[in-house]
């Protein structure tokens, strides 16, 4: 097997669809398991902006835009391609060759992707943290 240094860096951008009922998270689970079953490195895949669109895409006026870096054998960019085109999920995919992004940008694309799940770590800890508190002031009530 190749060493998956030497394979092409890769850069996308994912247009996802806001009606199929995915939270981002399952939209970003749905990219990374096309990237993978194509035999993908995943380098970073982080959300990067729910915008308007310029016009409608199958009926959707909103999307949630998804940034991925990741390494792959040139010709698995069609498999690729043609998955999200396949996907409910996916209403559109641009690939381009990631060979621009210098390391400083590779790294702060993975450290972005570290902080978000930091935050998502701390949001999920203080959701359970005020749960527990409503709960614990709803027992001293009856008490």
């Amino acid at each position: 097997m190749t060493d998956s240094n030497q394979l092409p860096l890769y850069e996308a951008m994912f247009l996802l669809d806001q009606r199929s009922g995915l939270e981002v998270q399952g939209g970003m689970d749905k990219v990374r398991e096309i990237l993978e079953r194509s035999g993908a490195e995943i380098v970073a895949l982080n959300k990067w902006d729910e915008r308007k669109l310029a016009y409608a895409i199958r009926g959707q006026k909103r999307g949630t835009y998804l940034l991925g870096l990741f390494r792959v054998h040139g010709g698995k960019i069609t498999t690729i391609e043609r998955d999200c085109h396949l996907s409910e999920e996916v209403l559109r995919v641009m690939v381009t060759r990631g060979e621009h992004l210098g390391e400083l940008e590779i790294e702060a694309a993975i450290n972005n992707v570290q902080l978000a799940q930091d935050e998502d770590d701390l949001r999920e800890g203080a959701e359970g943290e005020d749960a527990t508190s409503t709960q614990q002031v709803g027992a001293d009530n009856e008490n």
